[in-house]
């Protein structure tokens, strides 16, 4: 809600004017329709003058009327004074009470327009301050909410990474349990055949024993067997 634009005297003349030749009535309404700006405190001021000016030129035109009208009019006129003179002074006087209290009506309502428009002109600027605010906090949640989305981006590819990181994770964990197994079971079998071996070996140091006690016994009975004299 924008601010009400000031308008000139000039401009309710040419209104008023305007709407005298369409042959409509000139008041406070129909000029800020015509108008389609202003207030209407304004255009009471401006239309007071525009009447003050409109009574003059009726004055002015109403000099030139003929003299010979002007005198039967004025036969008229006094034989009537005559008779009603104390009637027009107390009807001027009752009229007089009725202006007074109209133009004091007139000025309050005045005074409650006046204070109307100027709470009106407050709440305009105040509204036009909230939209101020309004466009503020929109810009800010638009610029929050971009804000939100890339952080869900960002949140969801860290969420890609960190599985795929599992994953990697997993599948080294896989090997290594299959390497340490391979690894286990080779230890195992190099076990089996270090066993087979020492057992091997002391079968084999059993034999030599054996072999060395009998070559032994061997080399004592060949020794006797040589110490015997020969018979010829």
């Amino acid at each position: 809600m924008g601010r009400r634009g000031s308008i000139t005297e000039e401009q309710v003349f040419e209104a008023a004017d305007a709407l005298i030749a369409q042959g409509k009535e000139v008041t406070p309404t129909a000029l800020l329709g015509s108008l389609g700006s202003g207030s209407f405190t304004t255009i009471y001021k401006h239309l007071s003058a525009w009447e003050a000016s409109r009574a003059t030129a009726v004055t002015d035109r109403a000099a030139v009327i003929p003299d010979t009208v002007l005198s039967a009019f004025g036969a008229a006129w006094r034989a009537a004074s005559a008779e009603a003179g104390k009637e027009v002074l107390a009807v001027k006087e009752q009229a007089a009470e009725d202006v007074a209290a109209a133009k004091a009506q007139f000025q309050e309502a005045l005074e409650t327009i006046e204070r109307l428009e100027a709470e009106s002109e407050a709440d305009a600027t105040r509204i036009d301050s909230l939209s101020a605010k309004i466009a503020e906090l929109e810009k800010a949640l638009h610029q929050s909410e971009n804000e939100r989305a890339a952080l869900k981006a960002t949140s969801e590819q860290l969420q890609h990474q960190v599985k795929a990181q599992e994953s990697e994770i997993a599948r080294a964990h896989k090997e290594t349990e299959s390497e340490r197994k391979r690894h286990q079971e080779e230890l195992t079998e190099a076990r089996k055949d270090k066993d087979a071996a020492i057992k091997e070996a002391a079968e084999l140091r059993g034999k030599a024993a054996t072999l060395e006690a009998q070559n032994k016994d061997l080399l004592t009975r060949l020794s006797e067997r040589d110490d015997k004299p020969k018979n010829r």
